[in-house]
């Protein structure tokens, strides 16, 4: 089941709904359990594989690779740049470049019959959608980078 709340927006002062997380996150020693249940893999072996995996894939991006984990979707680097850009060709350089950013696109599947397109982590069947009618101190504190202007500030370049 998935929960959602109703939310104003500041810029035009409608009301949206909006996806809601509750209860506790799930962590990386739940998800190798997990995974180990539908494998061959102990939960020991999983857990230290998935730990090891942020690093791997940031070693392979940085080399300016993008990384497609099949199944679940793409991920790559993005730059953000100050200013309002430059003039010319000539005159942009990496001093323009304040930070970098992860993109996720989640993997997507054709339906051959109808067309469509189904992306990775969004199932297709058994989907319901209940109002969040709990306590605001209930729901999970999670980053949120839906917004173009989070006032989150992309990681540094170092």
């Amino acid at each position: 089941m998935i929960f959602w709340k109703r939310i104003q927006q500041a810029i035009n002062k409608k009301w949206y709904p909006r996806c809601v997380t509750v209860g506790k996150p799930v962590e990386t020693q739940e998800l190798a359990n997990r995974i180990a249940r539908e494998s061959t893999v102990s939960p020991a072996d999983t857990h230290a594989v998935l730990r090891a995996l942020p690093n791997v894939m940031a070693d392979f991006m940085k080399e300016s690779r993008a990384i497609h984990f099949e199944g679940l979707g793409w991920f790559r680097y993005t730059i953000n740049a100050m200013g309002k850009g430059v003039d010319t060709k000539e005159e942009v350089s990496d001093d323009q470049i304040k930070g970098l950013r992860v993109q996720f696109t989640p993997d997507r599947t054709r339906n051959p019959e109808n067309g469509t397109y189904t992306r990775a982590l969004i199932a297709s069947e058994g989907v319901t959608f209940m109002e969040w009618l709990g306590k605001e101190s209930d729901e999970t504190q999670v980053p949120d980078d839906e917004e173009e202007d989070s006032g989150e500030s992309p990681d540094p370049i170092v």
